[in-house]
């Protein structure tokens, strides 16, 4: 049997999903409205292929027990059997071959047959023999090594064993182990017999998915059915007949090139009370389908059904919404056109050609088939109205196929479990089977969704049906599974390369085993991933079945309000999508993003990386955005001066101009200055480097934080290899360059509001861990203080330490060291700091190991173990002259980052945690629950003061404290509902999500 895995996740209250057939994630709004590409029938399956690569044994002989002494190593066949007792030893010689090898096959020609076949064994280690091998200098291995039997065969055919399990290793000899399982014995032709064709051979199976594109996202959730909108008005427009408006009373809609032709659907959206998750226009093909679809575009200019023609339609604005290139006669397909549909009103698609082969789809004249736009919504829900914010949400359950095969009449004793996809076809005639083991629970069901990834395009995909259980390991054409019932559901016209999703929940009401058939719907040779191209590492798109149930009712929140309650929301509108990477807080309320474009699913590592700076006004609204477009640049941090300049820091390569000349060429880190409105002041470039006999090695530099004071001077803190030079002349951070299980040492720099340098400090420890400076902050005497670990040996200015741990120290405005305190645990990380009004400090971090603080003693859960056993979280005070004052330790809570509010409140953002903070239960129990986005309250005290968990977020939570609450910033990859209202990602990627909590 294969793997059964199980995740979890949460949706919103009310999410449920519906049949989209062949709707999966959307396609990136391309730059250009010009007609797509058709790629030819026989581009399908451009990227992803399986081959089947066959080697002829090298060597092979057999041993007979009656003959102690004599080699059959010349003989023209094999025997084995039990009477007498017989063996036999083949060896291959794997050549290297290209992809992924999912299966190998032992194919052995019968000379004479038995009714019990030979086993296979694999026994470890043992690998000495040779064709003069006889059975009395034959290896020594044992039977309960078995891999596979052949069962009974017979005279003149082929019998295939599954050898997938033995290590097939390229450019390295593979041998192979038999003995007979009964008394009259088998005979096989050797790799000396005379006939070539009928020599052994090992068949693998050969997958290759190194050109294919990542897989796209699995489809993101939506609340409830959707509500079906008709056209308010359709029709078609030719080019050879420019001044005729017959389209506008045709029962057709025709697309085609040769002449051209284009239909035009308007649809009148309204009623809708949430945010659009999804939205698909479904069209029904008429008996003129096509290999070379049109695709959708948005429309602009004022039309009417019947009075438009050629010369007076409207055109199309913007990139491809969406595109199915496959549709079969009487079909339908599905287009994703979520980009324009985001609530009420008028919407009007276009439908452009990409091939002269014309074709047609049912108008509104024929009302059984007319066109529908299909909107899904976010359920509406009341904003919680007591203390804690009660909610009950969706548990989203992921369970993977434990059996999945195909079966084909062509090779109908041929097994296809362990072949990376699964084909459906009517000629050749292919089918494939899905098995799942289920375990509903006992919360109620809302959805049960079967997910499949579609590796080709279709013009008619597959039916689906309920099939009876069965064994992949034995399932050939001749013992498929009985299929149970009429259709479950029908694919459409697909894409490739997308999720296609089926509801399920009528035939899966009880926990067990569920299996599944996909049959033909078409001649156009189909294939889905299976459970073995995610199990192979090729891609992680296995099938999959979507349990959604209820959660129990759970407090969101605990505190005293209205600390923590939403005070406003806001979304990206950008058309790309984005990643969050860093924020800081401005002088006027606002605050500043760093992000970074989401680049396209099949971009190399190499391609150009675009990062984006934005200043937000105090309502959360754009004041501006500037983006940066290079390879190999990487923006890490961002703070505002009281001037409100932007200053930004980060790494690269090369020798970028990010808008005042190039960097010096190699690789370090650089520092930039923008003025309040956006344009660039000045850049400075610093690059790390070590002399290595007569070569120069450009040496990694990273940054980690970023601080500034009132005048706007520059505070970075980070690592570098080798030496660099600041502007004082070159420093060595004592570790020349990159090496094995040894980590780098760092530098603390400041840079005048001009960019000039003023100074720097290197702090370097000789252990194999160097010292690491992870955090930096600037008090109103602008005294600095530096966070993170140092090894002994490490000197902050009053001489070397001597002890190992997490550090804060503290320099003047000149760099004259003030205090430093060290935590002396070695196995201990300080991740952030955040200054009190006081002057005092905030940190968090984690330990395993021992130490004492402020007279109290702390231990890890292993403390004694040799890497210091399990971490613990620990959040700390220290006073303005580094006293220690007072510190928790916290166990299962991760800090991701840490601010100090206007009013000296402390704020932690973390994933779960939150029932262990010390205010009671908060946030949800079931499975998964753990990592749920926390953003949590603490006073000076270090007590908590407020918790609030909210619905799940694939990023960490970002916080910049403001001057009447606490802007969170993360990224919004799925729909997330708050207080009552949901947000959806406009893309289906990544938006950025900011909201504004109440100090």
């Amino acid at each position: 049997m294969r793997r059964t895995t199980v995740g979890a996740g949460w949706w919103g209250w009310g999410v449920a999903l519906a049949l989209l057939s062949g709707c999966g994630a959307s396609q990136g709004v391309q730059s250009s409205s010009t007609p797509e590409v058709v790629a030819t029938p026989e581009a399908r399956n451009e990227n992803l292929t399986t081959r089947t690569v066959t080697f002829a044994a090298a060597a092979d002989t057999h041993v007979v027990a009656t003959s102690p002494t004599t080699s059959f190593g010349s003989s023209e066949t094999l025997v084995l059997g039990r009477s007498p007792d017989a063996e036999a030893y083949l060896k291959f010689l794997i050549q290297p071959f290209e992809g992924t090898m999912t299966a190998a096959r032992l194919r052995l020609y019968v000379l004479e047959g038995t009714a019990d076949g030979p086993t296979v064994y694999d026994p470890p280690g043992v690998r000495t023999w040779s064709e003069q091998t006889t059975w009395d200098t034959r290896p020594q291995w044992g039977g309960y090594w078995a891999l596979v039997s052949a069962g009974p065969v017979a005279s003149g055919t082929w019998m295939e064993l599954d050898v997938s399990d033995l290590n097939v290793s390229r450019s390295s000899y593979l041998d192979i182990f038999m003995g007979g399982d009964s008394t009259d014995g088998v005979t096989l032709a050797s790799s000396e017999h005379p006939d070539p064709a009928l020599r052994p051979q090992l068949v693998l199976t050969v997958e290759s998915a190194k050109d294919h594109p990542p897989p796209r996202p699995e489809p993101i959730p939506v609340s409830g059915t959707p509500v079906a909108f008709a056209p308010s008005a359709d029709t078609f427009v030719s080019a050879d007949a420019p001044a005729s408006s017959a389209g506008g009373v045709s029962e057709s809609l025709r697309i085609g090139s040769t002449p051209e032709k284009e239909a035009h659907l308007r649809f009148s959206v309204q009623g809708l009370t949430e945010t659009v998750q999804r939205a698909v226009l479904r069209l029904r093909v008429t008996e003129d389908g096509t290999e070379g679809g049109p695709s959708v575009f948005a429309t602009q200019g004022a039309w009417s059904e019947s009075s438009v023609t050629w010369n007076t339609r409207p055109s199309k604005v913007g990139g491809t919404l969406d595109r199915v290139p496959f549709l079969a006669s009487s079909g339908f397909a599905d287009y994703d056109v979520t980009d324009r549909v985001r609530g009420n009103g008028d919407v009007t698609f276009g439908l452009y050609a990409n091939s002269s082969d014309e074709v047609s789809f049912h108008s509104r004249e024929v009302s059984s088939l007319e066109p529908q736009l299909l909107v899904w919504t976010g359920t509406p829900r009341t904003p919680p109205t007591d203390e804690c914010l009660t909610r009950q949400e969706l548990l989203a359950t992921t369970v993977l196929a434990s059996q999945d095969t195909f079966v084909t009449p062509e090779s109908p004793t041929l097994l296809h479990h362990r072949e990376a996809s699964l084909r459906v076809d009517a000629s050749p005639r292919a089918e494939s089977y899905l098995e799942f083991d289920v375990q509903l629970g006992t919360a109620p069901v809302r959805r049960v969704l079967l997910r499949l990834y579609a590796l080709d395009a279709s013009g008619n995909g597959p039916r689906l049906f309920k099939a009876e259980p069965f064994d992949e390991a034995t399932t050939d054409w001749y013992s498929k599974p009985a299929i149970m019932g009429g259709v479950v559901g029908d694919l459409g016209a697909l894409k490739k390369d997308q999720w296609v999703e089926l509801d399920v929940t009528d035939v899966v009401t009880t926990s067990g085993r569920h299996a599944f058939a996909l049959l033909e719907g078409s001649e156009d040779g189909m294939r889905f991933a299976s459970s073995e191209m995610e199990e192979r590492g090729l891609l992680s798109v296995a099938p999959r079945l979507v349990v959604i149930t209820d959660s129990e009712p759970f407090c969101s929140y605990q505190g005293t309000p209205p600390s923590g309650t939403t005070a406003w929301v806001t979304q990206s509108s950008d058309a790309a999508a984005e990643l969050s990477t860093h924020t800081a807080p401005a002088p006027d309320g606002g605050f500043a993003v760093l992000s970074r474009v989401e680049p396209p699913q099949a971009s190399p590592p190499s391609a150009e990386r675009t990062d984006v700076v934005t200043l937000h006004r105090a309502d959360g609204s754009v004041a501006w955005s500037r983006s940066f477009s290079q390879p190999q640049v990487y923006f890490e941090r961002v703070v505002v001066t009281k001037q409100g300049n932007v200053l930004v820091a980060g790494g690269y390569m090369g020798a970028p101009d990010l808008g005042t000349g190039a960097l010096p060429r190699g690789r370090g880190m650089f520092v930039m200055k923008l003025t309040p409105t956006g344009a660039v002041d000045w850049t400075r470039g610093f690059k790390a480097w070590f002399q290595n006999a007569n070569e120069t090695l450009d040496n990694p530099m990273q940054v980690f934080d970023l601080a500034t004071d009132a005048h706007g001077s520059v505070l970075v803190v980070g690592t570098f290899w080798g030496y660099t030079d600041f502007g004082a002349g070159p420093v060595y951070s004592g570790k020349p360059f990159p090496y094995d299980d040894t980590y780098p040492n760092s530098f603390v720099l400041k840079l005048q509001w001009d960019g000039a340098y003023q100074w720097a400090r290197t702090l370097t420890s000789d252990l194999l861990r160097g010292a690491q400076a992870t955090s930096v902050a600037v008090d109103a005497e602008e005294n600095v203080t530096v966070g993170g670990w140092a090894g002994k040996g490490t000197d902050f200015g009053s001489g070397a330490i001597t002890q190992s741990g997490a550090f804060v120290t503290r320099w003047d405005a000149s760099g004259a060291p003030r205090w430093s305190r060290v935590i002396p645990v070695y196995f201990s990380v300080l991740s952030t700091l955040a200054l009190l009004p006081d002057g005092g400090v905030v940190f968090t971090g984690d330990f395993g190991g021992r130490f004492t603080f402020a007279g109290q003693e702390y231990a890890s859960r292993g403390p004694d173990e040799y890497d210091g056993g399990l971490r613990d979280t620990m959040l700390g005070r220290l006073s303005a002259t580094g006293a220690e004052v007072t510190l928790r330790q916290l166990r299962d809570v991760s800090f991701a980052d840490l601010v100090v509010d206007a009013s000296g409140n402390i704020v932690t953002s973390q994933l779960g945690g939150g029932s262990r903070l010390g205010l009671g239960d908060v946030g949800p129990t079931e499975e998964g629950a753990a990592l749920r986005p926390t953003v949590a309250g603490f006073g000076v005290d270090l007590e908590t003061r407020w918790v609030r968990v909210f619905d799940p977020l694939q990023s960490q939570l970002l916080l910049s404290p403001v001057g009447d609450g606490l802007v969170v910033t993360a990224d919004l990859k799925t729909p997330f509902e708050l207080e009552g209202h949901w947000y959806t990602p406009r893309e289906r990627r990544s938006d950025l999500l900011h909201f504004k909590l109440r100090p």
